[in-house]
């Protein structure tokens, strides 16, 4: 999203399965939106959203380990760099809660059968065998610090064409209603039966035929 709204001239088309907008007036459309959320959102949108007192404290209860990374990047670097086992708690809460918001309540977050362990475990080896969950933590820091929200890219809309998956549990995901005064060239926009926010490793089928029926339907005009 960065590289399409820095780069527009250098960027042909990107299409993405996370559309999240923050540009000032998303919060404003979302106010607008409670007031009669059926004539503004469409139908799958609206559980997303509505009712607001149900998106904020979901949004409080999943965003603390965000206000952990941004504050203290490298003290919950140095925990996870000497627990292999709190590695991998830390990593997997997030494949279970983001996969499906219920699955937290059940005794294997509902990782088993959905995914296979194998591969949840592959996915914790890269962060364990390469020392580098601090490192990739600190991308928290970088990314909502004052000196990059300086440059005000959220006001700043992406000028080509945009194609989004919007997947039916992902965790903070917005309504097409919210994010079009960044995706003013949102040419597609598929909402999904399935998958959460780690699409691309839950639903690989769905989000790869999204991508080719995008890419395709700009090939013709």
């Amino acid at each position: 999203m960065n590289m399409a709204t820095l780069y527009p001239k250098n960027v042909v088309t990107i299409h993405l399965n996370t559309c999240i907008s923050f540009h000032p007036r998303v919060f404003l459309r979302l106010l607008i939106g409670s007031i009669y959320p059926s004539f503004f959102l469409h139908e799958a949108d609206i559980p997303k959203v509505y009712p607001l007192s149900k998106f904020f404290s979901n949004t409080i209860e999943e965003t603390g380990y965000m206000h952990l990374q941004t504050t203290k990047p490298d003290t919950v670097g140095v925990a996870l760099s000497n627990s292999p086992s709190g590695l991998a708690a830390y990593i997997l809460e997030k494949f279970s809660t983001w996969t499906k918001d219920e699955w937290k309540t059940k005794e294997n977050g509902g990782l088993v059968p959905y995914y296979q362990l194998d591969d949840l475990l592959d996915n914790v080896m890269v962060y364990w065998v390469t020392n580098s969950i601090t490192t990739s933590v600190r991308l928290y820091s970088e990314a909502l610090s004052k000196r990059q929200f300086a440059w005000g890219m959220d006001k700043v809309p992406v000028q080509v064409p945009t194609g989004c998956l919007s997947s039916p549990d992902e965790f903070g995901g917005q309504s097409e209603f919210q994010i079009h005064d960044k995706f003013p060239q949102l040419k597609s926009f598929t909402r999904s039966n399935k998958g959460g926010h780690f699409a691309a490793f839950e639903v690989p089928e769905i989000l790869a035929t999204d991508v080719l029926k995008f890419f395709n339907s700009l090939n013709k005009k």
